[in-house]
């Protein structure tokens, strides 16, 4: 039968306790009864079973003990380096993650920033486009204008080249018809207002502006009374007549005064 490792130091135990009891039973008797000094006759001991696998089974198990405590402690060691392991890797994936996330919002930020400037390019160019445009506007425009009071004043000339050719030929007309009186003289000039009507017909004449010589500025009102009508106007344009010749002003100088 094999032994528990701790068999022997309790029965070790237990005798060493009987001992300090037997001892103290003794001590106690002593004081109630007079002191006897007898001489033992004999030793009576005991014999203690000692069993030496016992002892190596033992001092095995305590050294399994430790060893196992040891392995313990070295898996709980393992597994705290293990936590701080993964906890530390884990920091340093947030870490990354967070840097990553601070990245991704910089490269935004930047990306809003290029859009910015693309927008601030594009609105200048627009603005350049506009100007240019504005600027092409007024250069036609003042090519435009130009072109006008040229064209204008070629008109103009035209015109009043063809109001002189019709107000010469209604001079001459008039100068046909008029008169001399006894009292003209060379220089003398008489300025008319004529009133016609599209078909050339005289419907007033009267003296704006006299020579000083009343003779003078009557013959020249007959004149243009025995005309009557001015037929040279009938063809030409309406607004000529209507700017020209609804009310005409004509300086009237016989030739024959002019020289």
């Amino acid at each position: 039968m094999r032994l528990n490792a701790y068999t022997l130091p309790l029965i070790i135990s237990l005798l060493l306790h009987a001992l300090v009891l037997g001892l103290v039973f003794q001590k106690w008797e002593s004081t109630h009864k007079p002191r006897k000094v007898e001489i033992p006759q004999h030793v009576q001991a005991q014999i203690v079973d000692f069993n030496p696998r016992a002892e190596e089974e033992a001092r095995q198990a305590e050294e399994q003990r430790i060893i196992d405590l040891r392995r313990r402690q070295e898996e709980q060691a393992r597994r705290e380096a293990e936590q701080r392991r993964q906890q530390e890797a884990e920091r340093q994936r947030q870490a990354q993650e967070r840097e990553r996330q601070q990245e991704a919002e910089r490269e935004r930020q930047r990306e809003r920033e290029r859009e910015q400037q693309r927008e601030r390019e594009r609105q200048r160019q627009e603005e350049a486009a506009r100007q240019e445009r504005e600027r092409q506007e007024q250069i036609q425009q003042r090519l435009d204008e130009a072109l006008a009071r040229e064209e204008e004043f070629l008109m103009e000339t035209q015109t009043q080249g063809a109001v002189q050719s019709y107000v010469s030929l209604i001079a001459q007309r008039i100068e046909q018809n008029w008169s001399r009186p006894p009292s003209a003289r060379v220089g003398m000039q008489v300025v008319l207002m004529i009133q016609l009507v599209p078909t050339g017909q005289v419907v007033d004449v009267s003296v704006v502006e006299s020579s000083g010589n009343a003779a003078f500025d009557r013959s020249a009102e007959q004149a243009v009374t025995r005309v009557g009508r001015f037929t040279e106007v009938q063809d030409m344009p309406p607004d000529l007549f209507e700017r020209h010749f609804r009310q005409l002003r004509l300086v009237f100088i016989p030739r024959d005064l002019r020289l």
